[in-house]
């Protein structure tokens, strides 16, 4: 009881009652005691292996990498339970300032091609022409956004490659609709299930859940993320055929002043 009210005060979540998937309380909090487990129980290992006398700078270099895309990812989980919360109580707000979208997308993929590789999968990025160096927006939130899609993109891939590329649909006084569009050749989704994975704490089934983990707040939060930012998130996808993640947002052009 102690450690559920523990939760419940950092994460603002009642655990007490049923969740929006109905998972009671207790198969809640063994979701996320397993979900912050599995990063946590890396970087233990991994911090003995470095103060080991006997490690060689080679395996030191690649105890560190590991050691970071733990850390990454457990941040990733906290942040997305705090994220949850905040969007619960309307105190999200969003930075508007001058950014290259170009960069955070190459951010975004350099982050999550390591995890990838790991899995012998390829990542393939692709620009579309034309595209505006500068936008106006906030790029943390739009880099959290495409880090929750890539990350679920290569959860759900055996093999292949995932792509992620970026358009410009429309241009009008200054203000530009962007598409993002990540995509990959994984399990898919059921049609009946593709509007239910942008509910809270909701995977696609409960084997999802069972065999890949996950909070199911991701694509919650990065849908309410992409709605503060006047945008949206469309899927589609089938069970065996991959899935396509579309990301549409309208951004001003930054102006020029911006770029020295």
């Amino acid at each position: 009881m102690r450690l559920v009210a523990q939760i419940e005060e950092f994460s603002g979540i009642r655990l007490m009652e049923k969740s929006h998937s109905k998972l009671e309380s207790t198969d809640y909090l063994a979701m996320i005691c397993h979900e912050i487990g599995t990063p946590l129980t890396a970087i233990l290992g991994i911090s003995e292996i470095l103060a080991s006398i006997e490690c060689s700078p080679q395996k030191k270099s690649e105890c560190a990498e590991i050691l970071r895309d733990s850390s990454h990812m457990l941040m990733g989980l906290i942040n997305n339970m705090l994220d949850s919360s905040r969007l619960d109580n309307r105190k999200i707000e969003l930075e508007c300032v001058p950014f290259d979208l170009t960069k955070v997308l190459e951010e975004a993929k350099n982050i999550i091609t390591f995890k990838a590789h790991e899995k012998g999968l390829g990542v393939h990025m692709r620009l579309g022409k034309k595209l505006p160096a500068l936008f106006m927006g906030d790029p943390l939130r739009i880099r959290q956004i495409l880090l929750n899609l890539l990350g679920n993109a290569v959860k759900f891939t055996r093999q292949g490659i995932i792509s992620l590329y970026v358009t410009e649909t429309s241009r009008s006084n200054g203000h530009s609709e962007v598409c993002i569009t990540v995509a990959d050749p994984g399990i898919g989704i059921e049609e009946e299930q593709v509007e239910k994975i942008f509910g809270k704490y909701v995977q696609a089934n409960s084997s999802i859940n069972r065999k890949y983990g996950g909070t199911g707040l991701g694509l919650f939060i990065s849908r309410e993320l992409a709605h503060l930012m006047n945008g949206d998130i469309t899927v589609k996808s089938g069970l065996g055929k991959g899935s396509e993640f579309m990301v549409t947002l309208p951004l001003m052009k930054a102006p020029a002043l911006a770029a020295t």
